[in-house]
């Protein structure tokens, strides 16, 4: 899985990195507080980026906060892809043809992309975000609590950027 990997680097990093460049473009007036890779690795390698907006999470504090869900609830959602609008994902990758079944090689999958994280952030693509001064970058596979990227990353830096709370 290692040596497919480092043979994926260089196509995975310009795919990347043009998906945010290309999806900026026309944001120019936005504030984005978290960028995230909501992953499906069993399934041939998904990855799904996703930004999320200040505004966005503004009006689904809003809402959620009628519907009486508590402030745990939210702060869980606030990173959680899952629990943002479709629309936010501006971009998604296959990384395999065929399904992924063993739980070291997703795993070694998701240190991977937590890897090409720390890469990103040293880019002239994340100097252009337009970005709260508390933004996130998380990596989780979609099933797991958002919390397993910051462990993740734990293993690997300990930049703000990657620490959830």
């Amino acid at each position: 899985m290692e040596n497919f990997l480092e043979k994926q680097q260089e196509f995975f990093f310009s795919f990347l990195t043009d998906s945010i460049d290309n999806f900026l473009l026309d944001r120019s007036d936005e504030t984005f507080y978290v960028f995230a890779l909501d992953c499906t690795i069993y399934e041939e390698g998904e990855i799904n980026l996703y930004f999320n907006t200040v505004d966005l999470w503004q009006e689904t504090t809003d809402y959620y906060t009628s519907k009486n869900h508590s402030t745990s609830q939210l702060e869980e959602m606030k990173y959680n892809a899952r629990d943002w609008d479709e629309n936010q994902r501006f971009a998604s990758l296959h990384l395999f043809d065929d399904w992924v079944e063993d739980e070291q090689d997703i795993e070694t999958v998701l240190d991977w992309l937590c890897q090409q994280m720390l890469l990103l952030v040293e880019t002239d693509t994340f100097e252009r975000i337009p970005k709260t001064k508390d933004f996130k970058v998380l990596v989780y596979d979609h099933d797991e609590h958002v919390f397993a990227s910051q462990e993740r990353f734990e293993k690997l830096t300990m930049s703000d950027y990657f620490q959830i709370d």
